[in-house]
């Protein structure tokens, strides 16, 4: 097997930034020049790493297995990820730190695949490995022809990068080696449909393909040995959330010669019109007629702030604005070159709404919703949990509910119903805060600061 290139953190090869509050004018100045220029926040709270980003991918592939070379704690977020998943920790103590694990690895390799049967076996790096400097990669080339099924590094350390969607372009460079070469002629009615994740947003979004008289190959969430085998052979790929598939898809392209259709995610009535349109006109299908929604709950006169990853954000803002709501705040994980249009489009539409860049950090997230004191906030789970307790009316919304037209309907119908229930979060806002009232009286971006180097 041809040795891996080395995989470049999102700093080095986007330029991400993963710590700022402002205008977004000299962003975007900042992001065309290619100079990012390094941040660092002098106090954090906690938040995922690309450990967890890339358990979140790879626990979802079916019939695989997943080995995390590091101590038992590093296992843990395959615990929501893959509850009922094959999947084991080399649980490393000091001692394997200090002398090496290569042995208790190939061994917990090893009972995995006699428990459970794969058909290919992730090996997970966690920081313990860039201690003691195990060589994943020659255990898994041996494992490999051992076993006689795929044995795959995955490279993620926990500390490299600062921006944890490095660990989505980890899982793609592991999962892109499970994908053959094609065997057989192009298909033009397949379709790699990429995502992280799926419910009921995705699963409409696929009839609504699957109308246009095409296959959906859904990768690489819920794919089979099956799915990775057709994967070469389609059409074109698209992504509905380009933050955390478009390297897969990028992979593709680059090894398989599968064209990636770079589209905003389908979130909003006329973003799902143009999803919808592109990938019929860009595989010769007749484009529909597009759909006008009608009858829904608004939420005029609502001042509302959000949060979610970079492209889900700024659609969701879109989608406020089509709701005729009011957006006043917004807040990504990370932002990085790949969103330079998109903020460019938001500098005309908002040139007066400040960009928060923050993974996790609730304590700024705390301190922002106090000063913004919006009618609605729409975030992760965490995040909403923060804002009850806040006395704000609050909406916990995966990515995936937001796609597709019913998408709309279900926004505006949940956050309707959350403008119109407001006594948990009068009770909850009684409670005793999460911080001290000094925090509040400082700037929400206190602790970010310029690197010096």
């Amino acid at each position: 097997m041809a040795r891996l290139p080395h995989l470049l953190i999102r700093e080095k090869r986007l330029g991400a930034i993963g710590a700022y509050l402002g205008d977004v004018a000299p962003l975007v100045a900042e992001l065309l020049s290619g100079q990012s220029a390094d941040r660092i926040r002098t106090f954090a709270q906690s938040a995922p790493d690309d450990l967890i980003r890339a358990l979140a991918v790879l626990g979802a592939i079916r019939g695989t297995a997943i080995v995390v070379h590091g101590a038992r704690g590093c296992s843990a977020a395959l615990t929501r990820f893959a509850p009922q998943g094959a999947w084991a920790v080399t649980n490393l103590d000091q001692r394997d730190t200090i002398l090496g694990s290569e042995t208790i690895l190939s061994d917990t390799v090893r009972a995995l695949v006699r428990r459970h049967r794969p058909w290919a076996v992730f090996i997970v790096a966690t920081p313990v490995i860039a201690i003691n400097n195990d060589d994943i990669r020659a255990a898994a080339l041996e494992l490999s022809e051992e076993l006689d099924i795929p044995v795959i590094e995955v490279r993620t350390d926990g500390f490299r990068s600062r921006i944890a969607a490095t660990g989505f372009d980890a899982a793609a460079q592991a999962v892109l080696q499970l994908v053959p070469p094609a065997e057989q002629a192009r298909r033009d009615d397949l379709v790699n449909l990429l995502a992280t994740q799926a419910g009921p947003g995705l699963v409409a979004l696929e009839r609504e393909l699957q109308s246009l008289g095409l296959t959906v190959n859904r990768l690489p969430h819920a794919a089979d040995a099956e799915g990775f085998r057709r994967a070469a052979t389609a059409a074109l790929s698209v992504t509905v959330d380009p933050d955390s598939t478009a390297a897969l898809g990028d992979g593709l392209a680059a090894v398989h010669g599968v064209p990636l259709l770079r589209l905003p995610p389908p979130v909003g009535t006329a973003a799902t019109n143009h999803f919808v349109a592109a990938i019929a006109a860009a595989t010769g299908r007749t484009v529909p007629a597009g759909i006008e929604a009608s009858g829904l709950e608004t939420l005029s006169g609502r001042r509302v702030a959000v949060a979610a990853a970079p492209a889900t954000a700024f659609a969701l803002g879109d989608l406020i604005v089509e709701l005729e709501g009011e957006l006043v705040g917004i807040s990504v994980d990370h932002i990085d070159r790949t969103h330079i249009g998109a903020l460019q489009d938001f500098a005309v539409k908002r040139p007066d709404l400040p960009l928060h860049v923050a993974d996790g950090q609730p304590f700024e997230h705390a301190n922002r919703l106090r000063r913004l004191a919006p009618d609605l906030f729409i975030g992760p789970a965490d995040l909403a949990a923060l804002a009850a307790r806040s006395g704000i009316p609050a909406l916990s919304i995966d990515a995936d509910e937001l796609l597709g037209y019913r998408g709309v309907a279900r926004l505006a119908r949940r956050a309707s119903r959350a403008l119109g229930n407001t006594a948990l979060v009068q009770r909850l806002a009684g409670g005793r805060g999460d911080y001290q009232p000094g925090w509040f009286k400082r700037s929400p971006d206190w602790y970010i600061k310029l690197e010096v180097k």
